[in-house]
């Protein structure tokens, strides 16, 4: 089961998430119309900006013995990590609003800098799982975006959606990485501010 458990944390890391989320938009709403010719533009700075850059710089942080363990086990040794994927993250998010994205589409990158603001004032004090703010980022903006802006039901993607937020929960679990707490926190925390960013980026 460990060994499941470790490709499960592996496959669907923090840092993929955003990566996933674009895809998901090519795939289910009108962007497979409409940047269909764009598709390499927009994928490109989600994947350099929010998993090639934060992880080389952590692997980096790992060589030079800032953080002792890449899972970042030890809850003070997440603030660099942390830090380093925040402004990551704003550096893409001032990428795509040169490229004129639209306003819903900013604010699904707007919430995960927000997410990652809170998760760096709660790992202050407490572990929270970045693996479940993630999938439960995911899952909130994709419901915003099926509900505000697609006006749409995707409901086998929910499904599978949620089972893999439900993998994910239970991996950590099995590896004693966090509690059930932390678990149902990170995921709360994702969901709620990705839902209500994207909602606030559909109002006029």
């Amino acid at each position: 089961m460990k060994s499941i458990s470790h490709v499960i944390s592996t496959v669907f890391q923090p840092l993929l998430m955003p990566t996933y989320g674009i895809m998901l938009l090519f795939v289910y709403t009108y962007f497979g119309v409409i940047y269909r010719h764009q598709f390499w533009q927009i994928v490109s700075p989600v994947i350099l900006f929010s998993f090639a850059i934060p992880a080389i710089l952590i692997y980096i942080l790992f060589r030079i013995g800032i953080v002792s363990d890449l899972s970042l086990k030890i809850r003070r040794q997440r603030i660099y990590p942390y830090l380093i994927t925040f402004l990551s993250y704003t550096v893409m998010i001032i990428f795509y609003h040169r490229m004129y994205m639209p306003r819903w589409f900013m604010m699904i990158m707007v919430a995960s800098v927000v997410i990652m603001v809170i998760a760096i004032l709660i790992t202050l004090l407490w572990k929270i799982s970045a693996h479940m703010f993630g999938i439960g980022g995911l899952i909130g903006g994709a419901m915003a975006v099926s509900y505000f802006v697609e006006r749409s039901n995707p409901y086998y993607m929910f499904m599978g959606l949620f089972i893999i937020a439900g993998l994910v929960g239970t991996s950590r679990l099995i590896l004693k990485r966090h509690t059930l707490p932390q678990v149902i926190a990170g995921f709360m925390l994702g969901f709620l501010v990705s839902f209500v960013f994207v909602w606030l980026g559909t109002q006029s």
